[in-house]
């Protein structure tokens, strides 16, 4: 394949890829460090950002976010030994069928997706929200990338 042809298949928006990183990794550690001076530095000290399964599920044009979730975890990671014994994890969900994204698409689009799940459904709001609530309270977890997509990459 000639080098023309493949710069027309990498849909990569430079843009878009700049605006996203800030968001994401800039943003996150931006606003941890705003608000450390008002948290705890114990272990029932909690922090959860939020990723995407994109950064283990790539998929045609998703070089920009697929690339910055994976960054998420290098954050999580680092976040987690710098601010110790701060807690810091983060939650990757994959298609959340009653999101407002996802709820909003025509009969049959979620179908497909639900067919990559051993359980034949997607994972919920609500499955994303106990996911957080277990991030925060459980002492135990620290420097933990929680994927929520009740078992996609099993199928």
């Amino acid at each position: 394949m000639r080098l023309p042809a493949l710069r027309t298949r990498l849909r990569h928006d430079i843009d878009r890829a700049v605006r996203l990183v800030t968001l994401k990794l800039v943003g996150y550690s931006a606003t941890v460090r705003a608000l450390l001076d008002r948290m705890a530095p114990t272990v029932d000290t909690g922090i959860v950002l939020f990723g995407g399964r994109a950064k283990d599920l790539p998929y045609p044009g998703s070089t920009t976010v697929s690339s910055i979730n994976g960054g998420v975890t290098g954050l999580i990671n680092a976040l987690a030994l710098e601010l110790a014994p701060i807690r810091v994890n983060a939650i990757h969900p994959g298609i959340i069928g009653d999101s407002p994204f996802w709820a909003s698409k025509p009969e049959g689009v979620l179908e497909q997706y639900e067919r990559h799940t051993p359980g034949g459904e997607l994972a919920t709001m609500a499955d994303v929200v106990d996911a957080t609530q277990f991030l925060l309270r459980n002492r135990g977890v620290s420097a933990v990338n929680l994927p929520v997509d009740r078992g996609t990459v099993l199928t």
